[in-house]
């Protein structure tokens, strides 16, 4: 998944060094859960800037266990759930389906597949319960988005 939350320069060190990725990602991902769940845009940053560095250390090291999908599952719904408190439903859909995206890549590439269609599965449904319970008392008008029907194809 291609997300703007890096700049080309630290996305190329990055890409040069998958450990620094890998520390990044968790390191961002354990100061937001310390931190009150109110959305910012520091926050998004921060989580935008945690699943963009996760995609670079998983697409390094492409044979992903069970834990390690999970966290990047729960990657992905923190930065959803903060996409969705501020109101920004179409780019939380575009996460939930990006993040699936490179899941199923994972697992055509050396992930757990059974572990891979779970988190897809997942994050599927949480993330869109999210959405949909963000739209409760949307205004009139302004219905909820409905994202295009998707399964997990694991080949």
């Amino acid at each position: 998944m291609r997300l703007k939350f890096l700049c080309k320069t630290h996305r190329q060190s990055l890409l040069g060094d998958t450990d620094a990725a890998r520390s990044l990602w968790l390191g961002l991902q354990d100061s937001l859960k310390e931190e009150a769940a109110v959305a910012t845009p520091r926050r998004v940053q921060q989580a935008g800037t945690a699943l963009e560095a996760a995609g670079i250390y998983l697409l390094a090291n492409p044979a992903a266990d069970a834990a390690l999908l999970q966290r990047y599952v729960d990657s992905a719904q923190q930065l959803i759930e903060l996409l969705v408190q501020l109101r920004q439903t179409h780019l939380a859909i575009i996460v939930i389906s990006g993040t699936n995206a490179l899941v199923e890549h994972l697992a055509r590439s050396g992930a757990d597949r059974d572990a891979a269609l779970a988190a897809c599965r997942r994050l599927t449904r949480q993330g869109m319960g999210h959405i949909e319970g963000g739209h409760r008392g949307c205004r009139p008008g302004h219905p909820v988005p409905q994202p295009r029907a998707q399964t997990a194809t694991l080949h």
